[in-house]
């Protein structure tokens, strides 16, 4: 189904129109930021139905419960925009409170509609995903695959490599380069897991530096990212490891 900006007020009833009643999982995406292809708007209908696909041949679940949307915000994508031939809307995306605003009746529609539902958030902008996330995930069933299922994945080959070298996650020091919406995720959970083997959060947190287009991130940086401020060091990167203790042996 494809939900656009031009349904506000609207949604719940459209949805209503998909022939199964108990829908068990939505994926939903806008296309604003496919791997390796950026935004593509309603061209990027394939990353839910694929993604959902993924749960019937992965995990056998039943295809009749699951629901792939694109919400058709518009694309930032000029060439698209010109296409005679591109099927979403020819508008650049909206500001954030809109968004927020269309997404808000999405959810409380789904909420309302397929109360079991799974609601899936797939290759959102980054900003958006990071900030629609946030919003939603203590209040309804949900999970962003960009932001938590990449870092459950990096950390399961972080966990296993180190099973292999006998070493322990504290022990590690962990550059990123890049740090969107991915990375943010990443760097969460791998300081979680390092609280979890007891460390406290600013201890994880000096083991961590994030790297992106503009050099390590710093406090200090001019209009410097809000979902960047969290992970940015506040000390100069020449600095950043110099201070550690040494290492803990491995636990036998």
């Amino acid at each position: 189904m494809y939900i656009t900006r031009a349904l506000n007020g609207r949604i719940a009833k459209v949805l209503a129109n998909w022939p199964v009643a108990d829908v068990r999982a939505i994926c939903v995406s806008t296309g604003g930021r496919i791997l390796g292809l950026g935004d593509i708007g309603t061209n990027g209908m394939g990353i839910p139905i694929g993604k959902l696909q993924l749960y019937t041949a992965c995990a056998a679940v039943p295809p009749k419960g699951l629901l792939p949307v694109l919400c058709d915000i518009g694309t930032t994508n000029a060439a698209l925009r010109a296409d005679p031939l591109y099927l979403g809307i020819r508008d650049t995306p909206p500001a954030e409170h809109e968004l927020d605003e269309l997404v808000e009746e999405f959810v409380q529609a789904v909420q309302t509609l397929y109360p079991n539902c799974l609601l899936h958030f797939e290759d959102w902008k980054g900003t958006d995903a990071i900030r629609i996330l946030a919003r939603y995930k203590d209040k309804i069933l949900c999970h962003d695959d960009d932001i938590q299922g990449t870092g459950a994945i990096v950390l399961a080959g972080l966990t296993t490599a180190l099973e292999i070298l006998n070493s322990l996650i504290v022990a590690q020091r962990v550059l990123f380069l890049g740090a969107g919406s991915a990375a943010i995720g990443i760097t969460s959970l791998i300081m979680s897991a390092m609280q979890m083997k007891g460390l406290i959060k600013a201890e994880a947190f000096e083991r961590i530096m994030m790297f992106d287009t503009q050099g390590v991130v710093v406090t200090e940086r001019p209009s410097l990212a809000a979902e960047k401020v969290p992970f940015a060091d506040k000390i100069p990167a020449s600095k950043k490891f110099n201070h550690l203790s040494a290492p803990p042996a491995a636990d036998n």
